[in-house]
C-alpha cells in the first residue's frame, strides 16, 4: 500500500491485530457478516489508509493540498499560476464571514508557488487559491477578488492533536462507564466530557479510524483519549503513548434531535 493513496479497508480481526490469532466473531445485531470486526453499536468498523493529495484547477490557477491536517500545524499548499498574477492568496470559507485570506505566496518564474497555512479552525474545512493580493485575515463576502466558479477549491479535514494512551479489560465481566461490555476486541474510546456514543475520527501516521466514545478517562494528566487495545492497535500504535489528530463527529442521535 502506497503512503499517499486512499483505500477504505474493512477490517477483520488478523489485519487490524496483526497476531497469530483471530477472535472468533458471530454475526453482530447490524447485520455485519461473520468474521467482521464491529463497532459496539454493531456496524461494520472500517480504517482508511493514507493522506492523500488533493487537487483542483480553474481559471488557469492549479492548487494541491494533503487532505489531512492539524490544528495550528504547518500545511504546505502547492500550485500553479499565471506569472502576471504575481500573487496567489489562499482563502477558507467561513460561514459568516464568506471567504477569508489565510495565506499567501508570490508567483514563481516557471509559474509555481508555495503557500504555508496554519489552520485555526477544526474539521472539514473549504479551501480556495486566487490569483491576486489579498490582506490576510480579511473578508472577501462579495467575492471581489474571484468568483467560486472562476477559483479552484479543495478540501482540507483539520483534527486536534492529542496524546492518546490504551487500556484494555480487567476481567471477563467488566462494563465502561457508559455501560458498554469491555472485551479484548472492543473497539471505543475513553473521554472525560464528551457523551457516551459519541463518534470521533482519529488520525495517526496514514490512519484514520472513528469509534465511539464508551467510558471515562484517562485521568493522568496530559493525556487527551484513552483508546481501547483493539483500537489502539487498529491505528497501528506501539506499546507507548501516540500522539494522534482527533475529531469528534456529530451523533446520529444529536443530528436527528437538530432535525426536530
Amino acid at each position: 500500500m502506497t503512503g499517499h493513496r486512499l483505500r477504505t479497508v474493512t477490517l477483520v480481526a488478523l489485519l487490524v491485530l496483526g497476531c497469530c490469532a483471530a477472535p472468533a466473531l458471530a454475526s453482530s445485531p447490524g447485520g455485519a457478516a461473520p468474521g467482521v470486526l464491529t463497532l459496539p453499536d454493531g456496524s461494520p468498523f472500517t480504517v482508511t489508509l493514507g493522506n492523500p493529495l488533493v487537487r483542483a484547477t480553474a481559471g488557469g490557477v492549479g492548487v494541491t493540498v494533503h487532505a489531512t491536517a492539524m490544528l495550528r500545524g504547518r500545511v504546505r499548499i502547492a500550485g500553479t499560476a499565471p506569472r502576471r498574477a504575481g500573487i496567489v492568496t489562499i482563502e477558507r470559507r467561513d460561514p459568516v464571514a464568506g471567504w477569508v485570506a489565510v495565506a499567501s505566496a508570490a508567483v514563481a518564474a516557471n509559474g509555481s508557488f508555495t503557500a504555508v497555512w496554519r489552520p485555526n479552525r477544526l474539521g472539514p474545512l473549504q479551501l480556495r487559491a486566487v490569483a491576486g493580493a489579498a490582506a490576510a485575515g480579511t473578508a472577501d463576502t462579495a467575492g471581489t477578488a474571484g468568483d467560486d466558479a472562476s477559483a479552484p477549491q479543495v478540501g482540507v479535514t483539520v483534527y486536534r492533536p492529542g496524546i492518546a494512551s490504551w487500556y484494555g479489560p480487567t476481567s471477563d465481566a467488566e462494563t465502561t462507564a457508559c455501560g458498554v461490555p469491555l472485551g479484548r476486541w472492543t473497539l471505543g474510546v475513553a473521554h472525560r466530557t464528551l457523551p457516551c456514543g459519541t463518534p470521533v475520527a482519529f488520525y495517526y501516521r496514514g490512519r484514520t479510524i472513528v469509534v465511539p466514545v464508551i467510558d471515562r478517562g484517562p485521568f493522568v494528566k496530559g493525556r487527551s483519549w484513552d483508546l481501547t487495545q483493539a483500537a489502539f492497535d487498529a491505528l497501528g500504535g506501539n506499546d507507548g503513548l501516540i500522539r494522534v489528530g482527533a475529531l469528534p463527529l456529530p451523533s446520529p442521535t444529536t443530528t436527528a434531535a437538530r432535525a426536530r
